[in-house]
């Protein structure tokens, strides 16, 4: 059984790669893959959608796994359209989505969220100091979730190592070797 972690990954990090393992030991995913937002609607992406796929790449092994089905699809990128192609080859199966408490808070604002309601089982990402509360009312509304607060997260953003990345400082120990390797080699982020 595999789940799918959907994100700009704008970089990679280790604790994107941290949550991925955490799901796969403690709710008994076989893997995960990775699902790199190709024209994401809601935010600007200054890095190529390339390179955001290429450094996912560097950390794929048998559990983590990649897809650029985002970059085949119609742009901007809707995870309901992303969704009904995984389904094409999952025959009466849901869709196990991966996906932080903030942004299921917002479910209901997304593109075609009667069809994920009906599609897609998630798996929300909870952080301490967020309320179960503030999202229940979703279960009653027709959402299948998990709140999945045993997976141990690192205090790791995106944005941080990018801007850290711009002022010259180290991000050694925030994301794999090889993708910091790929930042330099192609002067991202600067």
């Amino acid at each position: 059984m595999e789940c799918y972690y959907f994100g700009t990954f704008n970089p990679v990090h280790n604790g994107h790669l941290k949550t991925a393992y955490d799901l796969i030991k403690k709710m008994g995913f076989d893997s995960v893959v990775f699902i790199p937002a190709y024209y994401p609607y809601h935010k600007t992406v200054l890095t190529n959608s390339k390179d955001r796929l290429n450094m996912l790449k560097l950390i794929e092994n048998g559990e983590l796994k990649v897809s650029d089905i985002e970059f085949k699809l119609k742009t901007p990128s809707y995870s309901y359209r992303t969704v009904e192609e995984l389904l094409k080859n999952k025959k009466g199966e849901k869709i196990n989505f991966v996906i932080g408490f903030d942004a299921f808070r917002q479910i209901e604002s997304w593109k075609n969220t009667e069809y994920l309601k009906k599609h897609v089982r998630f798996f929300v990402l909870k952080r301490n100091g967020e309320k179960r509360e503030d999202i229940e009312k979703l279960k009653e509304k027709g959402y299948d979730f998990v709140i999945t607060d045993p997976i141990d997260t690192i205090d790791i953003s995106s944005s941080e190592i990018r801007r850290k990345v711009k002022i010259g400082e180290s991000i050694e120990g925030l994301v794999d070797e090889k993708v910091k390797r790929y930042i330099d080699e192609n002067s991202l982020y600067r």
